[in-house]
């Protein structure tokens, strides 16, 4: 007698219920995994400011550009970082669907799924996984919540860098000079390009501030939550 194939199979709930949980264990796994890779990036963005401020400070003849390349290797940590929170978000994504719809009516069998069809949207998922985030949200939704400190923190040092040294300004034109990248970009282009990148910055972190529609979703404390003895 031929085996049957595993669209055929049909589980007890016991069996169900293992295959679910040790299903859930790996997604945890996975999700964990890629939570730690989103830190270890932001303390390598975080110690290379640290490092770039401080050798730019260092000496008052160390050129005010240093602080600007640290902004480039930051913007590079940032991108690295979006694409990583897309596939931290996706295990998420179904780690919680479990939760919310599986194991809550496991811990509590008179609540409903807050999706009727869990198991029909885990299954296509499974089928045909796809990124629920876009690399522009991730972006927006990481320098909202880390990055944009660390890009304040880098203009407000620049300026202040372009100001005291090698001595302190007394004028505008004195930091007008002094903006310019060793003869060869010009103040006026240095100083456009720099409020055009933060601002730039500004406006992907205001487009992406919109909330996502999606299945599944974790509430923020004193949101969501109804108690179903009430």
């Amino acid at each position: 007698m031929s085996e049957l194939s595993p669209s055929k199979l049909k589980l007890s709930n016991s069996e169900f219920i293992t295959a679910i949980s040790h299903y859930y264990r790996a997604e945890m796994s996975r999700a964990n995994i890629w939570r730690s890779r989103l830190d270890v990036t932001t303390n390598w963005a975080i110690v290379t400011t640290a490092a770039f401020l401080s050798f730019g400070f260092g000496s008052p003849h160390i050129p005010h550009f240093v602080i600007l390349l640290a902004t480039l290797f930051v913007l590079f940590f940032l991108i690295m970082e979006a694409r990583r929170y897309k596939f931290f978000d996706l295990w998420r994504w179904r780690v919680v669907l479990l939760n919310e719809n599986f194991f809550a009516t496991v811990i509590s069998p008179e609540m409903e799924p807050l999706q009727q069809n869990w198991r029909e949207l885990l299954s296509k998922e499974l089928q045909h996984s796809q990124f629920k985030i876009t690399l522009v949200e991730a972006f927006g939704r990481r320098l909202r919540r880390n990055y944009s400190w660390i890009f304040l923190v880098l203009a407000i040092c620049w300026v202040t860098k372009i100001i005291i040294h090698p001595t302190r300004a007394t004028h505008f034109s004195d930091i007008l000079e002094r903006a310019e990248i060793i003869n060869i970009l010009p103040a006026w282009f240095v100083l456009s390009t720099v409020v055009i990148f933060n601002g730039a910055l500004l406006l992907i972190a205001l487009l992406t501030a919109k909330q996502r529609e999606e299945v599944v979703r974790i509430y923020p404390v004193g949101k969501g939550y109804q108690d179903p003895t009430n």
